[in-house]
């Protein structure tokens, strides 16, 4: 299968076929400019000789026709005219345009018809001149003029002038072929100016070409150096861009599966640790097997959340999460949470406050997803919350009415600051440095995708979540999210 032209190709070729036609009409426009100021400079001559020719003869054909003279004087005059302009063919003719006087021939006939329209034509016309362009008796292609040779009102005859057009505007053929060598030179500028410029707009476009096959192979540090004008910068800089957001993209997809892994398979390992113990013979020993199988259930209890909270913000961050929406009252699903939380939060020796602002208006929702974000934000401050800490949640409009603010503040031993800015990442968490006291489990680490999914939930309403800490003194959680009016 023949390959389609390069851009190069089809750019340098364009730029020939342009400069060729633009110079080809140009240059037959010169050249046709120049014939015709030629033959215009050759008339002009031939109308002036014509009309001195017509002037000397007044006399000598007043008197043939009056009958005072003979064709002697006229003659005379034919000769001079000759003498002066040898390369130029004078016949005078009578008023009914029969020839009297030839410079090259005495042996004159009537000419046929159709020789003698300049004749016709200068004895009739108001200007008193014809003129043709014909082949002559030698087959040459010659210029005629004839100009009427009157006394006051009276037509006496014609005298006509011709010369051959070869010998005259042979003189420009050399300057038609300077201005076609010039023309040839001039196409093959322009096409050394179009290759290089094709050149130049088409190595950029290679280069992107070859930058997107080696990021199409895996090669995820492909970029391309912008060169080239502006658009191509522009799209190298964007083709960069884009580059480097994949990059990190298939990096935090590389991470997500390699933490998602290593959770997934430290409940399995334990998992499977006891029930190879039970069949080795635990399970003849009732106390330590139902420790085990408690610790089996409780893994098994871990895997489910984990997989349940995985799918969830795996639906969310693809946009696949439900999008049916009501107007909620916000107030309730805070007060909902806080009352699910009474019984844990007195276990854990943590009081909690609510603070709400009265009318808090209503809200635009998903209400399963807005009880999760709560939901978690609260669970995340009773598990690093000391026995006889306080947790202060609140509830106020903020941008005059157009959001509602929840604050979720502990006082428990806050947040390095160097975790902060992580602290909603998937998989991340700080427990190194952060002791747990509030959860049901005070030996297992959560997931780290609590925050995670909260800040996914938030930001699909249109919201904002952020975090402040400070060691020592506690973590201060906060959601906005804008109302429905």
């Amino acid at each position: 299968m023949r390959s389609s032209a390069s851009l190069q190709t089809r750019l340098v070729l364009s730029h020939l076929l342009v400069s060729l036609i633009s110079i080809i009409l140009m240059s037959s426009f010169a050249g046709s400019a120049i014939l015709n100021a030629a033959r215009n400079e050759l008339q002009l001559n031939l109308d002036t000789i014509a009309i001195t020719a017509s002037t000397s003869l007044e006399d000598p054909m007043r008197e043939i026709i009056f009958g005072e003279g003979t064709l002697l004087k006229a003659q005379q005059i034919l000769l001079q005219l000759r003498a002066a302009h040898p390369e130029l063919h004078f016949t005078i003719y009578s008023f009914d345009g029969t020839p009297l006087l030839d410079s090259t021939t005495d042996n004159l006939q009537a000419p046929p018809e159709e020789n003698i329209n300049e004749i016709l034509e200068a004895l009739n016309s108001e200007e008193g001149q014809g003129t043709i362009t014909r082949f002559n008796a030698q087959g040459e292609n010659a210029f005629y003029v004839a100009r009427r040779i009157s006394f006051e009102d009276d037509t006496l005859g014609v005298i006509r002038v011709g010369v051959p057009l070869q010998p005259v505007l042979g003189g420009t053929r050399p300057l038609i072929l300077v201005l076609f060598l010039v023309a040839l030179v001039v196409a093959l500028a322009v096409s050394i100016f179009g290759y290089l410029l094709a050149r130049n707009l088409t190595r950029p476009i290679q280069r992107l070409t070859d930058a997107a096959t080696d990021l199409g192979r895996g090669d995820l540090d492909a970029r391309v150096r912008p060169i080239g004008p502006q658009e191509l910068r522009q799209l190298g800089e964007v083709f960069n861009h884009m580059a480097n957001r994949l990059q990190g993209y298939v990096g935090e997809l590389r991470a997500f599966a390699a933490n998602a892994s290593h959770e997934l398979r430290t409940p399995l390992t334990i998992i499977k640790l006891r029930v190879e113990a039970l069949r080795s013979g635990a399970i003849n020993d009732p106390p330590v097997a139902e420790r085990f199988l408690e610790e089996v259930e409780s893994e098994i209890d871990r895997l489910s959340r984990l997989v349940s909270d995985l799918l969830d913000l795996s639906r969310m961050e693809a946009g696949l999460a439900s999008r049916k929406r009501t107007q909620l009252d916000i107030g309730s699903i805070v007060d909902e949470v806080c009352d699910s939380f009474r019984i844990r939060s007195e276990r854990a020796g943590v009081e909690v406050v609510l603070n709400k602002e009265p009318d808090i208006p209503v809200l635009m929702g998903n209400e399963d997803q807005l009880h999760r974000v709560i939901y978690n934000l609260l669970d995340n401050a009773i598990r690093y919350t000391p026995k006889g800490g306080n947790i202060n949640i609140s509830l106020i409009t903020v941008d005059g009415g157009n959001a509602v603010r929840l604050t979720v503040k502990d006082s428990g031993v806050g947040i390095p600051p160097e975790h902060l800015r992580h602290i909603f990442e998937r998989f991340y968490r700080a427990e190194a440095t952060r002791p747990r006291y509030g959860g049901e489990d005070k030996t297992s680490s959560g997931s780290g995708l609590g925050l995670a999914i909260a800040k996914s939930i938030v930001e699909y309403h249109g919201g904002k979540i952020g975090v402040s800490s400070n060691l020592g003194e506690g973590s201060t959680f906060w959601a906005e999210l804008p109302t429905s009016e």
